[in-house]
C-alpha cells in the first residue's frame, strides 16, 4: 500500500484552473481535481516536468473573482488509456485573491 504525503486534507474541486508556466504568458485551461490550502490536483494534456513553477488562475464557484497563485508540480503520472496527465502541484505562496 501506497503511503499517504499529503500534509493537509482535500477536497473535491471540480471548478475551471487556467496556468501558464512561469515565464510563458499563454495560459492552458482546465478542470481542477481536488485543492487544499497547501496544493491542487488537476488535470493536463500536456506534460509537465516535476518542478516546473506554474503560475494558476483558480475560479472557485464559493468566490466570486480568481485567485491567483505560484505552485509548483510535486508530480504527474499518466491517466490510465489516455493521453492526458494527473497533476500535483504544490503552492508556493498564500493564495491571492
Amino acid at each position: 500500500m501506497e503511503e499517504e504525503k499529503r500534509v493537509a486534507s482535500r477536497i473535491v474541486f471540480n471548478s475551471s484552473v487556467r496556468y501558464h508556466q512561469k515565464g510563458a504568458q499563454i495560459y492552458s485551461n482546465t478542470v481542477g481535481k481536488d485543492i487544499s490550502n497547501s496544493g491542487i490536483g488537476f488535470i493536463s494534456n500536456e506534460f509537465i516536468p516535476r518542478r516546473s513553477k506554474l503560475v494558476f488562475e483558480i475560479h472557485p464557484p464559493w468566490q466570486p473573482e480568481p485567485i491567483q497563485t505560484l505552485a509548483e508540480v510535486a508530480w504527474i503520472s499518466n491517466q490510465p488509456h489516455s493521453e492526458r496527465f494527473n497533476v500535483g502541484a504544490k503552492f508556493l505562496d498564500p493564495l491571492m485573491a
